[in-house]
């Protein structure tokens, strides 16, 4: 398996050889298509310049008019009407040329070789030094008739310009190698730390902080994703050992209750015994019920197998209804109940919603000081139902209200032991009250706690 590196290395070169390749063909394409023809014509009228030159000049060295021309760049070859021929200037590569080529231009006709110069994938005529590859004019001078045959010293006129591109295509590739292996290895390096994180948090190691998060790029970006997701799944990893430590415990303790009275009872007991025995059995039996039914909830919830069931109805109502089921455990504690409920109904998922409602009041039930009171307000405002349940407990330090809302986590052990519950309460109304797009606020001090619930409305029914 070639490695992210090799590949990068591999596909880079292989785009600069494509890139190459295209610009190459596609250059030779232009040149066939526009600028051979332009080439033509604008040779054939330097051809024509110097046949007008030599026919109109019959005084002139003709040998010697030719070398000069030779000298300034070009590759000439005359013919005459006698079949005599000479070549001025550097040699063709290839000097075969048909007769009839010959015959026609000394007959007057004008010779394109550079337009007819057959099209080739490799090689283009402009750089052809072939005799087929000139331009032909026919020449008259001092009564004989001749034959021009004419084309630029392309080696002559680029020799050193061939040198210069050479050597700057030669550098350009070597270093366009050597940048892509040293950009490849720091473009690589943070995706090769990112996979040996990757590794370690797999094996448990959660410290990743060596990853560069710094980069403001996608890498970056994916670096400070990933420590977060280490955070996270640290974070969670730690929640369900100690949700399996709590559960462990909530779920030992009332059997253990269980067990032990249960051994008592088989004794020879007196009925007020005997009654209070089965009563605490009955106790831990509800506490056991309670726990399994809260898990049933939170496991529903947290795996979105739980369709919320919404319905229009009465939530002035439905709050009545809980206060008065909750006189009875209010007045043997000795707590005072106000309440100012205003007339408001929404659409959610009644039996859920019931389900906060009955949790924050029992909270503010169980939590509370003997004789202290509770005071729930239900109002409307910008199409928004807001609940408060407030009460005189014991409250909760400010930097740990945050933290309420988390699995089994409970406020002082030390000091709530005695109360019971599951540490699951809260965090059940936290996700219902998400999944009906709501909020979720506690504001607390020595003095109690006050639960704070934004609800939308949503009347119409979609």
């Amino acid at each position: 398996m070639k490695s992210l590196y090799v590949k990068f290395i591999l596909i880079t070169i292989g785009i600069m050889l494509f890139s190459f390749l295209a610009a190459f063909l596609f250059s030779n394409y232009y040149y066939q298509q526009n600028l051979k023809p332009a080439n033509d014509a604008k040779n054939t009228d330097i051809a024509l310049e110097v046949s007008h030159f030599i026919s109109n000049n019959p005084e002139i060295n003709l040998e010697e008019y030719l070398n000069t021309m030779a000298a300034t760049g070009y590759q000439l070859y005359l013919v005459g009407d006698d079949s005599q021929s000479a070549f001025y200037g550097a040699d063709f590569r290839e000097t075969a040329l048909d007769d009839r080529v010959v015959e026609n231009v000394l007959a007057g006709q004008i010779y394109h070789g550079m337009l007819n110069y057959p099209s080739q994938t490799f090689v283009t005529g402009f750089f052809a030094n072939e005799l087929e590859n000139t331009i032909g004019v026919p020449v008259h001078h001092n009564g004989m008739d001749y034959a021009l045959f004419l084309r630029p010293d392309i080696e002559l006129l680029f020799n050193e310009m061939h040198l210069l591109f050479g050597l700057l295509a030669v550098l350009t590739i070597a270093l366009s190698i050597i940048f892509v292996f040293v950009s490849a290895h720091f473009l690589i390096r943070p995706v090769t730390q990112l996979s040996r994180a990757t590794k370690n948090l797999a094996g448990g190691n959660y410290n990743v902080d060596n990853l560069d998060t710094g980069r403001r790029d996608e890498i970056g970006e994916l670096s400070s994703s990933f420590v977060n997701m280490a955070a996270q799944i640290e974070y969670n990893d730690k929640m369900q050992k100690d949700f399996i430590s709590n559960i462990s415990h909530d779920i030992q303790s009332p059997l253990s209750s269980i067990k032990g009275y249960n051994q008592l009872l088989n004794k020879q007991v007196n009925n007020s015994e005997k009654q209070a025995y089965t009563e605490t059995i009955d106790y831990e039996i509800d506490r056991l019920s309670m726990l399994t039914d809260q898990l049933l909830v939170l496991s529903s919830i947290d795996h979105e197998d739980h369709m919320l069931r919404k319905e229009t109805y009465n939530l002035h109502s439905q709050l009545t209804d809980l206060i008065h089921a909750y006189e009875w455990r209010i007045s043997s504690k000795g707590l005072m109940l106000s309440h100012r409920l205003d007339d408001v109904s929404i659409y959610a998922d009644q039996g859920l919603l019931n389900t906060v409602w009955d949790n924050l009041l029992s909270n503010a039930v169980k939590y509370n000081t003997d004789t202290g009171s509770i005071d729930v307000e239900l109002t409307e405002k910008d199409d928004e139902a807001i609940i408060t349940i407030s009460d005189t407990g014991i409250g909760i330090d400010p930097s740990l209200t945050e933290m309420i809302f988390e699995r089994f986590y409970r406020i002082d052990t030390a000091r709530t032991s005695h109360i019971g519950g599951s540490g699951l309460g809260l965090s059940i109304a936290k996700k219902i009250i998400d999944l009906h797009n709501g909020t979720i606020d506690i504001t607390s001090d020595s003095k109690g706690t006050t639960f704070t619930i934004k609800l939308p409305l949503n009347h119409s029914i979609k």
